[in-house]
């Protein structure tokens, strides 16, 4: 079965798409590893908004501590 790294920066939850399992976690930024979910709990939390997508590559400091939502303008990251 395939899992998901979920993410947390203290208000949201989210995927770092384009980042490695293990890369994406930044203790300075206050971003740690939540869970691993498999898809199908992966996509429901989607559907139902609990958990954003987040796709890009970049200086992780951006997302430090906001509150995530569908189509927020960032400078590196793109979130869905």
């Amino acid at each position: 079965m395939k899992t998901t790294t979920i993410y947390t920066n203290g208000k949201s939850l989210f995927t770092l798409e384009d980042f490695g399992k293990t890369a994406g976690t930044c203790e300075v930024n206050g971003i740690s590893k939540y869970d691993e979910v498999s898809d199908t709990l992966r996509r429901s939390m989607h559907a139902n908004g609990q958990l954003h997508y987040i796709f890009g590559i970049g200086d992780r400091k951006e997302i430090k501590g906001i509150s995530l939502k569908k189509g927020i303008k960032l400078e590196f990251f793109q979130v869905k």
